[in-house]
């Protein structure tokens, strides 16, 4: 079940066998609105364009930017870390990653807003304007995730919490056939979708 816009999300912290931080939040939350009346001006559609083409490429994009992207619905964060660790390191990690990735996607965000500006200038030649859809596209989506990351670490109620069963699936990322059992305790738990999938991506890294 996907948390409603607004709610306490679940977020468990898995490591990438280089030692990165991996974080994975209870659901990606989908992101379908009510139907708006049609956009009439210019400018209305082209943003309207570029927000579409956001939601075509988005399950393409790193787990990296789709995760902070989901952080800007949470109003409370639960962080569950593995019961090897303190929670003094989880905190002090998560925080690390979250300011890290407000870096770096506040610098793409403004690196693809300059390449769409000049791709602008060819909107008028005959076809698909690839020079400004995918860099306004790319943009949007580093806003998006820079956006989730600022209000994750403007909260001020997120809990960090030990969870044995993250070590569990942690030492077996070689093989997550024999800790089937647990990961599926875990998305009962968190309320997690797709779990041993984003996990098999994990044990890739």
């Amino acid at each position: 079940m996907p948390a409603p816009i607004g709610f306490l999300m679940n977020v468990i912290l898995f490591e990438t066998p280089s030692r990165r931080l991996y974080p994975i939040i209870q659901k990606l939350v989908p992101e379908d609105h009510p139907a708006a009346a049609p956009a009439t001006g210019y400018w209305s559609r082209l943003k309207e364009t570029v927000q579409a083409g956001y939601q075509k490429v988005k399950e393409r994009l790193n787990h990296e930017e789709r995760f902070c992207a989901c952080l800007r619905f949470a109003t409370r964060l639960r962080v569950f870390y593995p019961a090897s660790a303190t929670s003094e390191t989880a905190e002090k990690r998560f925080r690390q990653f979250l300011r890290l990735g407000y870096s770096k996607h506040s610098r793409w965000f403004w690196v693809d807003a300059v390449l769409a500006f000049f791709g602008i200038f060819l909107m008028f030649l005959p076809g698909p304007n690839i020079f400004f859809f995918y860099p306004a596209i790319r943009s949007f989506g580093h806003y998006q995730a820079r956006n989730g990351v600022r209000n994750a670490l403007s909260l001020s109620d997120v809990a960090f919490e030990s969870e044995p069963l993250v070590d569990e699936i942690q030492d077996n990322l070689h093989d997550l056939d024999s800790v089937a059992g647990v990961i599926q305790q875990l998305e009962t738990k968190y309320e997690m979708d797709d779990l041993k999938k984003l996990l098999t991506q994990l044990g890739e890294k």
